[in-house]
């Protein structure tokens, strides 16, 4: 009987996009999503409603399979359930545009830089969408000639990935000063917990149950039957107040307590200065300070011994944003220092917060050991080439140390690059296609040109063809890659891939 409410929102959802004002767009979509590893029908409607400076753009769907309907995303059991239910429907709500006094985007970011972007560049909560739906928000505002910014990347979540403030305001006319605060409040909720029953997948002996992670009822049934045959016997029976310690010693009890569990949080603080030269040219410079400590490997009298030691920090001496006709431009000379790197939240950041691997979990901030001082340049420029496509590509190269595994120590004469680009074609030049998009990026590797897939690798495409007016066939794909458990060293890549139909209304 649930099915029905459902479908009473959908229609009333298409009543209202009937009557809704003329610039009100309203799509709808049938296709297939992955959800745990299970594959499902998707109907969805995506109603797109423009009141003034307010948009608002809604994401109403049922997922259903030959077992039937994936109710987790309809649950109002509780208020919590209810809240999550409600505002995962919301795709966004937008007020204003970037630059006006006052700008909100709540829901999907595609895109956010905190800033000069040393800490937050091109930071996105879609990259698992619609496996993973967060709604997150990028507030600006100016009061009195002040500024100030708040990125939440997740309301869903108690430790979001992303919660960042920055204040900023003139100090004379064209000089102005910007202070920014970063922080992941605990990198260790970026595991997946696929029953949101709090114990990750990689923890969880039932990670599709949420009422049971271990066999403690297995074993329970076990102590009963036992204690019944020694009754049998006449031989005193096994106080049920020992159970909790056979228990916790046997092969059914699951170790982890989510409750008892440390977080491991990491923040950064930015400080830049901006100087307006002209209209066209805009001088800048910027330093970041990743707060937080790593275990790190010391050798001291030929013995090797791990300690604690606090992350580092980089300066942007200089930098400049020009706008060269239709080319938007920006470089900047780079320097960092031991424990950092530069745009430490960046598009890829939600897949690698946090990864398993054959030595266990480990979190994007315990792998900045790698990084040693490096300097070089770092530019990005977007452009539109002749009305055929837009292309946004930046390119970092620094030279100086890395860590050396065998050797146990940072070695000189290292390469530390970074590549990213999103490429979108013109799809008026081509019949049929109503859409095409694609983007990759690699972030600090030797060489990304090599294309050699690591935890920072992440590429996608959406190809959208027009089967008839107002019907359009849409294909998303998007890779990223995790260690290979069976392979140490090697990452092996998980697919998303997203097929609907789209009617435009």
């Amino acid at each position: 009987m649930r099915i029905i409410p459902l479908l009473l929102v959908f229609s009333l959802f298409a009543q209202d996009a009937a009557n809704a004002p003329a610039k009100s767009g309203t799509t709808g979509s049938i296709g297939t999503v992955t959800l745990n590893g299970q594959i499902y029908n998707q109907l969805s409607i995506r109603p797109e409603i423009p009141i003034g400076k307010l948009g608002l753009g809604l994401d109403v769907y049922l997922y259903f399979n030959d077992k039937g309907m994936y109710w987790d995303s309809w649950d109002f059991s509780s208020g919590g359930s209810a809240y999550k239910t409600i505002i995962d429907k919301i795709y966004y709500l937008r007020w204003g545009q970037p630059g006006d006094n006052l700008y909100f985007m709540a829901g999907a970011l595609p895109s956010v830089t905190l800033g000069q972007g040393i800490l937050v560049n091109n930071y996105a909560n879609i990259m698992e969408y619609p496996q993973v739906r967060q709604v997150g928000l990028n507030l600006q505002a100016k009061v009195a000639g002040f500024g100030i910014e708040l990125i939440h990347s997740n309301f869903k979540s108690a430790t979001p990935g992303i919660l960042g403030i920055r204040g900023s305001g003139s100090i004379i006319p064209k000089l102005s000063l910007g202070v920014s605060f970063v922080t992941d409040l605990d990198q260790l909720a970026g595991l997946p917990d696929s029953d949101g029953d709090g114990y990750p997948d990689y923890y969880d002996y039932y990670p599709d149950e949420s009422e049971i992670w271990d066999d403690e009822a297995k074993a329970q049934d076990e102590w009963d039957g036992f204690n019944a045959f020694l009754e049998k016997q006449g031989h005193p029976l096994l106080p049920n107040s020992e159970f909790i310690d056979w228990f916790q010693d046997s092969q059914y009890y699951n170790e982890y307590d989510p409750s008892s569990t440390d977080s491991d949080p990491i923040s950064g603080v930015a400080i830049d200065v901006t100087y307006s030269l002209s209209e066209k040219v805009t001088l800048y410079s910027q330093a970041g300070f990743l707060l937080g400590e790593i275990d790190t490997l010391t050798n001291e009298n030929s013995i090797n011994y791990t300690d604690k030691t606090k992350l580092g920090w980089g300066l942007v001496p200089i930098g400049a944003r020009t706008k060269l006709g239709p080319i938007n431009f920006l470089a900047e000379y780079r320097m960092g220092f031991e424990r950092f790197v530069f745009n430490y939240w960046d598009r890829a950041y939600d897949v690698n917060r946090v990864s398993v691997n054959a030595d266990g979990v480990i979190t994007r901030e315990s792998q900045l050991y790698l990084y040693g001082k490096l300097n070089g340049v770092y530019a990005h420029a977007e452009m539109s080439v002749m009305n055929i496509f837009t292309l946004s590509s930046g390119y970092q190269n620094m030279q100086g140390e890395k860590w050396d595994e065998i050797l146990g120590e940072y070695t000189k004469g290292e390469s530390n690059q970074t590549f990213l680009s999103t490429i979108a074609i013109n799809p008026s030049l081509i019949p049929k296609v109503g859409k095409a998009e694609a983007f990759y990026q690699q972030s600090n590797v030797p060489n990304p040109f090599d294309f050699t897939p690591t935890a920072s690798t992440i590429w996608g495409y959406d190809v959208g063809v027009e089967v008839s007016s107002g019907v359009m066939l849409m294909y998303k794909a998007r890779t990223t890659y995790i260690t290979d458990l069976d392979t140490p060293g090697d990452y092996k890549p998980v697919e998303s891939i997203q097929i609907e139909t789209q009617f435009i209304f």
